[in-house]
């Protein structure tokens, strides 16, 4: 079994100085985050999809140290409505991106919550029965076949 840290939790340390820290723990592998909700600070995922001389770099650090990306993390919410879906949708399409580039095969995300219908504008995620009250199987279709599903299969 491999353990990875979370380098979040090392958000106030430069790259290098974090991947020292998780190298002094014993730990040779990392999670970073790379979109979503997340501050993303050891990771400029756009800076370095444009710059292949950062990548090699940012592999560097990695190298030397005899450490691995045990997975980025792009939690968020891509099925939100409005703008904070479409980020979060953004940044889940170029993590899968740089995962391709960087050679990371893993990577961490939430699916998020849609919206209650399709005028709705505050993700809305139902919880109580389906067949009770009589509205509550139009939401479902909604979120899981109009929403949801159709967002997993492009993706996958």
């Amino acid at each position: 079994m491999k353990l990875a840290i979370c380098t979040d939790v090392l958000a106030n340390l430069p790259y290098p100085d974090m991947l020292d820290k998780v190298k002094s723990l014993g730990i040779n592998a990392v999670e970073m985050t790379s979109g979503g909700w997340a501050d993303c600070p050891h990771v400029k995922t756009s800076e370095l999809l444009s710059d292949a001389g950062k990548r090699k770099s940012f592999l560097a650090e990695l190298e030397k140290r005899g450490m691995e990306i045990a997975a980025f993390n792009c939690s968020g919410n891509p099925l939100a409505p409005g703008a904070l879906g479409e980020q979060h949708t953004r940044t889940s399409y170029e993590t899968a991106e740089l995962a391709g580039k960087l050679g990371v095969k893993k990577i961490v995300m939430m699916s998020g919550l849609p919206a209650g219908s399709a005028g709705d504008k505050t993700p809305n995620w139902i919880t109580s029965t389906i067949t009770l009250p009589d509205y509550m199987p139009g939401v479902i279709d909604y979120q899981w076949n109009q929403v949801a599903c159709p967002m997993v299969e492009e993706i996958c």
